[in-house]
């Protein structure tokens, strides 16, 4: 492994310091205390960036920054996802806050902490992948599609948008049979009296957005979760639901005493794991899903080994 390699590694040792003395980061300000998720952050990009250029040759970063476009392309899907993210799940569905941001902090740092967070949910992604198909000693590609996926793959697109618009039609009629207040900006921070968005309209919105981008995917021709599945390729479900549990067992414990966010409002808060909701560890691969659909949708090149490579006839 590269200089990176030990640089990542060194990072997220120095990112859980605050175990060492709780009590004196319980007492620094916000920001300060956000320095250890940002140094957690720069090493698992590091970490997984050594990892997959040395499996698979192959370099996120590099191609993301190797021309204008690609750059704007990444930080557009990122940021869109991002805010479309909070807008359903943290405004409306309230599962977490930012009990130390201030909005005009929020909006500042927006794009650089979208950008990073969609950055290492990628990499840690195809760093998993890279191992599995490194010790998988090859792997296979999607040349042809089977007949049925012609009507497989549209149908599964108009149920996404049958699924979206009842999604649509509950919220409205949930909303509309209550008198608390939809929301405002200090929900994002605070645990307030406003409307809560049902969990199970946020899996519908979930999964009608998941099918509208499978068949988004097989229409341009591209390689999709669902598509790998079905052609027995399924090192990227194994590497989506192990990359996200390590991912998420990291990241959660790396929070416990910065406490950049908190969780509520999960089902079945009762079950608990490091003190958190069971619910939300469970979650994590929803958003890689999310996530790395989205991206592809909308990138080729930088998105190619999110997969596997587009050689559909």
């Amino acid at each position: 492994m590269n200089k990176w390699f030990y640089t990542g590694i060194l990072l997220v040792v120095l990112s859980y310091s605050p175990i060492f003395f709780p009590e004196e980061v319980a007492g620094w300000g916000f920001y300060s205390r956000f320095i250890f998720f940002v140094l957690f952050l720069a090493g698992i990009i590091m970490i997984s960036e050594a990892i997959t250029l040395k499996l698979s040759k192959k370099s996120l970063v590099r191609e993301i920054t190797k021309s204008r476009n690609n750059l704007v392309s990444f930080l557009a899907v990122s940021v869109i996802g991002g805010f479309i993210v909070e807008l359903v799940v943290d405004w409306l569905g309230k599962l977490w806050i930012y009990p130390g941001w201030d909005f005009s902090g929020m909006l500042l740092f927006s794009i650089p902490c979208f950008a990073t967070y969609w950055l290492v949910i990628t990499e840690s992604c195809l760093a998993t992948k890279a191992i599995f198909d490194y010790l998988h000693k090859g792997k296979t590609y999607v040349k042809t599609t089977f007949n049925w996926e012609k009507v497989f793959f549209p149908g599964l697109g108009m149920l996404g948008t049958l699924l979206l618009v009842i999604a649509a039609t509950l919220f409205i009629q949930d909303y509309s049979g209550q008198t608390l207040r939809l929301g405002e900006v200090r929900d994002l921070n605070y645990q307030t009296s406003n409307y809560v968005l049902p969990f199970e309209l946020i899996m519908l919105l979930f999964l009608s957005t998941w099918f509208i981008l499978e068949y988004f995917e097989y229409r341009e021709h591209k390689t999709s979760l669902i598509k790998d599945i079905i052609h027995h390729y399924p090192t990227p479900l194994i590497s989506i639901l192990l990359g996200s549990f390590v991912l998420a067992i990291m990241m959660e414990s790396q929070n416990l005493i910065p406490k950049v966010w908190l969780y509520m409002n999960w089902p079945l808060p009762e079950i608990t794991f490091i003190g958190l909701p069971v619910t939300m560890f469970l979650a994590w691969p929803l958003h890689y899903i999310g996530f790395l659909s989205l991206f592809r949708v909308f990138n080729r090149d930088e998105s190619s080994e999110i997969w596997k490579g587009d050689l559909i006839e």
